[in-house]
Parts: C-alpha cells; sequence; structure tokens
C-alpha cells in the first residue's frame, strides 16, 4: 500500500515536468518592424504512417502573412509545385513554393520549402477542433500528413494560446 502511494505521488509530482509547456513551443522577438513570433517545429505524417512532414510558423505581427517552412522527407527527388491546408471544408493553398535545399541522406531525400500563406488561413487551420491535413503537390505525385486525433488534442490547446498571444500582440 505504501509503494502504491508513492507511486501515485510521483506520478501526480512528475506530470508537470513531463508536460509540454506552450512557452517552449514558441519564441517571440521583438524587431524594429514589430514583433516576430516563431512557432517551434511540429511532425505531421503521412496518411500511410509511411513518411514524416516536420513544419514550423514564422510571423511578424505587423503583416498579414505567414511562413511555414517544411521538411518533405522522400525516397526520390521531387519538386514542390504548391502546398494546401485542408480543415474544417476549407482548402487554403500556396502556389508559389520556394525550395531552400534539397539532399541526400542515407536513402531519403530531404526537401526544405517555404510557402508563404495569409495569417489568418494558417491561424485557422491551426486552431480548428480536428488536425489540418497539409497535403503537397509534387512533380510525381500528391502527399498528404495529418496528425492522429490524441496527439491532436495536445497540441491543440497550446497553438490556440500561441495565436491568441499573437492577435494580443497586433492590438497593441
Amino acid at each position: 500500500m505504501k509503494h502504491f502511494l508513492l507511486g501515485i505521488l510521483f506520478c501526480i509530482l512528475a506530470t508537470p515536468l513531463l508536460a509540454e509547456k506552450t512557452e517552449d513551443m514558441y519564441v517571440m522577438r521583438h524587431s524594429p518592424e514589430g514583433q516576430l513570433f516563431f512557432i517551434r517545429p511540429n511532425t505531421f505524417y503521412s496518411t500511410d504512417n509511411k513518411s514524416e512532414f516536420l513544419f514550423d510558423i514564422t510571423h511578424l505581427n505587423t503583416t498579414d502573412t505567414a511562413s511555414i517552412k517544411m521538411t518533405v522527407y522522400e525516397t526520390t527527388l521531387i519538386n514542390v509545385d504548391s502546398v494546401a491546408i485542408l480543415c474544417d471544408g476549407k482548402r487554403y493553398i500556396c502556389n508559389t513554393v520556394a525550395s531552400i535545399y534539397k539532399e541526400k541522406e542515407k536513402k531519403r531525400w530531404i526537401h526544405r520549402c517555404d510557402c508563404i500563406f495569409p495569417f489568418n488561413e494558417v491561424k485557422l487551420a491551426m486552431i480548428a477542433d480536428t488536425a489540418p491535413t497539409f497535403v503537397v503537390y509534387t512533380n510525381k505525385s500528391t502527399l498528404s500528413y495529418t496528425l492522429v486525433a490524441n496527439k491532436w488534442a495536445k497540441l491543440h490547446p497550446h497553438l490556440c494560446d500561441i495565436f491568441m498571444i499573437i492577435d494580443e500582440s497586433k492590438r497593441k
């Protein structure tokens, strides 16, 4: 019984140490042009769970756009033509994708790209109750990435808090 109670006490005390804090998920820096927000990388997975999609978001609060830098891992060399974010029946698309670099790592290619979306579209997708789906259109195929519901449930409240902080920074 004593071990059981000690185990419960440990779990209660350790939970805050293991939980992700919103403050650790973004960086805010002051710049001459306004406040710059950087939402640290998050990983979504292909619908067949065979590859991952890493992305981060950068936003300057005096602009109406957000930059989504993404890393696509594929077994072949590809060209990313456009990227769409699907969420709540809406489709937000970026037709201009800038390639940052492509490099070979063991048996896969790493494709790093940058897309500029309207800020409100990114915000709506990131604060939606269900996880958005990123659709990457390439010269060879269409790739889809999302997050399972239980992982989205853990990430979602933090994203809501971050976008609320960004909105507040725009009011000042």
